[in-house]
């Protein structure tokens, strides 16, 4: 009886032990706005204003240039291009700023909240996960989803108090350190989305 018991305890060590593995090994973490360089996104912007539909396209390029830091570091040429169009007499101060200005939307809470990016960082990336942000929503990874020819978690944000209303929607790959995709929801209705068309590594 106690030889039984003895082999029951190793076997389950044993699987204890190589689902621990497993978990390792398939979920992933995911390090927002950790870039490599050497790389170029674009993405197309559809959003809604005074309930008339617009779209812009937004361009981040970071290619490692010539020259080194003082400390002899890498040093990384950087530049943004936002596209779009704008009646005549919408052309003001903002316009000379980047088309996001004129448009009333803030790029960078459109892509991914800044508060987020540490409650991601701590995420295993695995489909059926799921966590809460500390009050500030409830994170469910429901799949995965290919978007310009890359793989990522269909991750979506549920308020804390009422988990049946969405706020926003993410597409990850965890290679990346922009999502594929991200789409802000209000009142259950979809408000405005970037979604990745292109990404390059030099």
């Amino acid at each position: 009886m106690r030889v039984t018991a003895k082999k029951f305890t190793i076997v389950l060590l044993i699987g204890l032990f190589l689902m621990g593995i497993g978990q390792i090994v398939w979920a992933e973490k995911w390090q927002p706005y950790q870039f490599k360089g050497n790389e170029r996104f674009e993405f197309k912007i559809s959003f809604e204003e005074n309930k008339e539909k617009g779209e812009a396209f937004y361009i981040l390029d970071i290619k490692e240039s010539s020259e080194k830091s003082a400390s002899g570091e890498e040093v990384y040429e950087v530049s943004y291009i936002t596209k779009g169009t704008l009646a005549k007499d919408e052309l003001g101060p903002e316009t000379a700023f980047g088309l996001m200005g004129s448009y009333g939307i803030s790029l960078n809470m459109m892509m991914i909240n800044p508060a987020y990016s540490f409650f991601f960082s701590q995420m295993d990336l695995k489909v059926g996960e799921k966590m809460n942000f500390f009050g500030a929503g409830i994170v469910k990874v429901i799949g995965k989803e290919k978007i310009a020819g890359r793989e990522g978690f269909v991750c979506q944000l549920f308020q804390a108090d009422e988990e049946e209303k969405m706020m926003a929607e993410w597409v990850i790959d965890p290679e990346l350190a922009l999502p594929l995709r991200s789409k802000i929801f209000e009142d259950g209705e979809l408000q405005g989305q970037i979604e990745l068309v292109k990404y390059v590594q030099y």
